[in-house]
Formats: structure tokens, sequence, C-alpha cells
């Protein structure tokens, strides 16, 4: 369970939270993101590169929704993590990240790659760090 708590710590990322004026000019949001078990699923198998996995997380903090990643097992070394996208749906709009998601993350970045509605248009960067039990927050930084 470690690899996936982490990933949806990570994939959390996509999980916002509060609203302000970040020093790039644009907006910095803070999210909480909580793992929602019915929402992960992982090969029946023992896993090979190639396979996916995904979950998916309940956002709380400057605006509120879900966030679900679908991740592909590339193989690699240890620190590579597993390159994961990343859809959040809020209440104000929609952000999709990008990013390879360690498997516990501490200020991991993840891009911003997309967004609609009060989002449209985004870009930026979220970093995302794992609090264990579940419990990710992510700030998300979108430039102007």
């Amino acid at each position: 369970m470690g690899l996936s708590a982490g990933v949806a710590a990570a994939a959390t990322a996509a999980v916002l939270a509060s609203g302000g004026a970040a020093q790039t000019g644009g907006t910095e949001l803070h999210l909480t993101a909580t793992s929602q078990k019915s929402a992960e699923f992982f090969p029946k198998r023992k896993p090979h590169p190639g396979d996916q996995l995904g979950f998916g997380d309940k956002v709380q903090g400057d605006d509120t929704g879900i966030d679900r990643a679908v991740c592909t097992l590339a193989g690699g070394g240890p620190g590579g993590g597993l390159p994961c996208t990343v859809w959040v749906k809020l209440s104000k709009g929609t952000l999709q990240l990008q990013g390879m998601l360690p498997e516990k993350s501490h200020n991991a970045p993840i891009a911003v790659v997309g967004g609609t509605g009060a989002y449209n248009g985004a870009r930026g960067t979220a970093f995302a760090t794992d609090h264990g039990k579940g419990k990710t927050t992510i700030v998300v930084d979108l430039l102007p």
C-alpha cells in the first residue's frame, strides 16, 4: 500500500487548497486531498512495466471537489517515480496535471498543463506533500 498511498498523495497534488497572490503575480491555491479507497485500482497480478494504476481523492481548501489520477508503471530505478496524469474537478473549474510522482512526496513538483472555467488555460506548478494516512497537501502556483 506504500506505493498507492504515496502516489495518491502525490497525485492529490492535483488537489488545490487556498487562494492568494503568488510571488509570480499569478494565483496560489492551497488544497488538502483525502484518499477515496473506492476510486483506487491496481493490477490484479504482480505489476509489470506498462501496467496502470489509479486513485482518487476528495479535495478541500480554497476550492472543493475531487481528483482522479492514472499512472503507468514505467520501470526504472529508485527515485524515478511514476508518470501520472491527474484531473482535478473543482467547483470553479478543472485542472489537469502531469508529472513523475514519487512514492512519498515532499514538495514534489507536478506541472499544471491546462484547465477550464475559472482555471481556463491554467499553467504553472503544483507541489504535493504526503502526510500519511491518505492525506496530501497541495500548493498550486498558477502563472498569470
